[in-house]
């Protein structure tokens, strides 16, 4: 009967484990002093050899011959433990035994001797599945186990064991495997089974493996049964559906190209060719990440863990796209595959993507030079060549112009003293004045104007005026109440209605939830006054 790979080439001693060398040194030295512990606990992501190592370490412990602190795997425990004709090492799914009744009738049992071997151990894969009471009818037993009895717990959410669990067990955390052991391994393996396979076929294998050494294996098992002879590079991209290297370079060249039918034929291809859409976002969002990577690493080949041809393309097209765009890119793409996860013509939603994607750098060159313009205004740097027409001074020049040409005095840009003319005013004449007051400030400054023209008058309250700014106009709102902005208008407006009047620039948001606060103020007020003389003599109107 055929025996998948990653089964036929399970670690059966610590120095096969691959990429573990910190816990499997620990648990040499262990066996070998004799300081064994009554519960571990191993973590880590899938496939990376919490299993293995578990099951290595439960015949280690009851080796006849250990040598160096590893199994011989010849003595009659070791292949008894092997053949699973030893009865005493324990494989418990708590996925499927996750109830206190499954724990009580553990807990009975272990307190029984091994029959054969020297310990008996309990391994209990997926140990966060079970239940809190489960948890708590394990809490004695673990604290205080019989001589002979060890647990090992393996999980890959560590973080949902109760710390009751945590504080009884020696703790193992297992990395993922890096890719470049990934291939060593593989290469063996074929080389073992003589099936030739390309280094770079290796590569992409181990790539979508995510560093578990165990998903490597099955890919590379179902790549070995697709044909006879040589495994290709080209045969893993088909098998796997994984788009090409120079496909995705190409189609980052179209975006920044601007070349948007080409990009909408190879999607078309794409998907004639069976790939998966969502596989193919998160390869774009791989391809991103990567150039990032080139873009800001003095020695990215380590970190993008890929040989030093590819590299060296990531580099060279990186060179010719800002980081703001890479970064601008991955966020667009991340929501992008989120949204595709659940819609139902994800072709949309990555013809969607890559058409933002193309019109992105006019975007950010908008946004550009629209601060460039905000910083210019703020700096003072625009005069006023005639009322509706501003000309930008550059800096070199300021000095010049204000020798050759003097600076407006104070009198000019600033309203004069204001005399209070002791009429009455009110908002409504406030209200059908107010164009007139914008085309001053417009004439005088228009940067203030600009601000200004966004407001809506709100209110006119002794001598009080109140400027409300929708949603989304913050800034303005901000910028207007500066010191110097706001002393302006106020002076302005005062002077053209004879009036010293205060202004005060609110969100209209703040101006309804006051409303609100008033209208319960008088309400209340009302009900004081029914309360204290009688609903009877009261009369609201």
């Amino acid at each position: 009967m055929y025996q998948a790979l990653y089964r036929q080439y399970r670690p059966k001693t610590f120095k096969e484990v691959l990429g573990q060398e910190h816990i499997t040194t620990t648990l040499k030295n262990q066996i070998q002093k004799g300081n064994i512990g009554h519960a571990y606990l191993f973590s880590g992501t899938k496939g990376t050899g919490k299993t293995s190592v578990a099951k290595i370490f439960s015949r280690a412990v009851n080796c006849l011959n250990p040598t160096d602190g590893n199994p011989c795997n010849e003595c009659e425990i070791c292949k008894g433990i092997l053949d699973e004709s030893i009865m005493d090492i324990i494989e418990m799914d708590a996925a499927s035994n996750r109830g206190i009744d499954d724990i009580r009738e553990l807990r009975d049992k272990v307190i029984y001797p091994p029959a054969r071997a020297k310990h008996k151990i309990y391994i209990i894969d997926e140990a966060h599945m079970l239940t809190n009471q489960a948890f708590n009818a394990l809490l004695k037993t673990l604290e205080e186990p019989p001589e002979h009895l060890i647990f090992i717990l393996a999980t890959t959410e560590m973080e949902k064991l109760p710390q009751t669990i945590l504080s009884r067990c020696q703790r193992f955390d297992f990395k993922r495997i890096t890719s470049k052991d990934i291939v060593a391994n593989m290469k063996n393996i074929c080389s073992e089974l003589k099936v030739p396979v390309e280094n770079k076929a290796l590569n992409i294998i181990a790539r979508n493996s995510d560093g578990a050494m165990r998903d490597a294996l099955s890919l590379l098992d179902q790549c070995i049964s697709y044909k006879e002879g040589e495994l290709t590079y080209e045969d893993v991209l088909s098998i796997l559906g994984i788009a090409n290297t120079d496909l995705l370079f190409t189609m980052v060249d179209n975006i920044k190209n601007k070349n948007l039918e080409d990009i909408l034929f190879k999607i078309d291809e794409i998907i004639q060719e069976g790939k998966d859409i969502n596989k193919f976002i998160k390869d774009l969002i791989f391809h991103f990440r990567n150039l990032l990577i080139a873009k800001t690493s003095k020695d990215p080949i380590d970190i993008m863990d890929m040989d030093e041809e590819t590299v060296s393309m990531y580099i060279e097209q990186s060179k010719d796209i800002s980081l703001d765009f890479i970064l601008r890119s991955l966020d667009m793409l991340n929501k992008s595959e989120e949204q595709a996860k659940w819609a139902t013509q994800p072709r949309i939603i990555l013809e969607m993507a890559t058409i933002k994607l193309v019109n992105l750098e006019e975007r950010i060159s908008l946004e550009e030079r629209v601060k460039k313009l905000e910083m210019i205004i703020n700096s003072g740097e625009v005069t006023l060549a005639r009322p509706t027409e501003a000309k930008v001074v550059k800096k070199g020049e300021k000095a010049k112009q204000q020798i050759e040409k003097p600076e407006k005095s104070k009198e000019e840009i600033e309203p004069v003293q204001i005399i209070d003319d002791g009429k009455e005013l009110s908002f409504e004449n406030i209200k059908n004045q107010w164009q007139k007051v914008l085309k001053i400030k417009k004439d005088k400054k228009i940067n203030i104007y600009a601000l200004l023209v966004e407001g809506k008058l709100i209110s006119f309250i002794n001598n009080n005026l109140r400027i409300g700014y929708k949603d989304g106009f913050g800034f303005h709102r901000d910028a207007i109440n500066k010191p110097n902005n706001k002393e302006f208008v106020e002076k302005t407006v005062s002077s053209y209605f004879n009036k010293n009047i205060d202004i005060d620039f609110i969100m209209e948001d703040e101006q309804a939830i006051e409303n609100i606060e008033k209208t319960e103020e008088k309400e209340d007020t009302i009900q004081e006054v029914i309360d204290f003389f009688g609903k009877d003599i009261v009369e609201i109107k």
